[in-house]
């Protein structure tokens, strides 16, 4: 009886674990498979901006002060690029108010801070795909009548979607940013070397 129960529980625990490991969760994508809006209305996934770097900031577009710092130290770290780096590296702004945020006033912050070309993606979409991207980048995003929420860091995500940086979005050095973009793309220029093996 007692061998009986103890393979009973074992198949169980077994069962368990599958269903855990079923879950298809990936602890390092940054760059997950979630469908959202850019500033020229265009569906996009996170999941298609891989194969490049990607400097990721949260704004809101009717922030006057620290969202307009955040995004002109952004566009600082482009400056330091060389042409031919800014096209291979995506520079993203997701909004923390999805309610105001829609593409028109996405657009409009775009060109009132100057973010030309196709670098530059600003993102909206629905409050819950929204919440779940702050989740994910850890941004704490609590229901409240202050909209103005702020998010002090930017993240740059490595070209295979996983986490490479963080940095103090107000105190960051765009130049060590730069290079930590060109540290990021050199691996992808060395076509000669072989794929890494276990």
């Amino acid at each position: 009886m007692r061998t009986h129960q103890a393979v009973v529980g074992l198949f169980a625990l077994l069962l368990a674990m599958a269903s855990v490991n079923t879950g298809h969760a990936s602890k390092g994508d940054y760059l997950p498979d979630i469908p959202l809006t850019d500033q020229n209305s265009h569906t996009i996934s996170l999941a298609a901006l891989r194969g490049k770097p990607v400097l990721v900031g949260f704004i809101h577009t009717t922030c006057k002060g620290v969202c307009q710092m955040m995004t002109a130290n952004m566009r600082s770290v482009t400056s330091m690029l060389p042409p031919r780096r800014v096209a291979n590296v995506t520079m993203l702004l997701i909004t923390t108010d999805p309610a105001d945020d829609h593409p028109a006033e996405l657009l409009h912050y775009a060109k009132a801070q100057a973010l030309m070309g196709k670098q530059w993606v600003i993102l909206t979409g629905p409050a819950s795909s929204i919440s779940r991207v702050m989740r994910l980048y850890g941004v704490k995003h609590e229901d409240s009548d202050d909209a103005m929420m702020h998010v002090m860091k930017l993240f740059l995500i490595a070209p295979d979607g996983s986490l490479a940086h963080v940095y103090p979005g107000m105190k960051l050095s765009p130049r060590l940013v730069a290079a930590d973009i060109e540290n990021l793309s050199q691996p992808h220029q060395a076509s000669a070397k072989p794929p890494a093996t276990n």
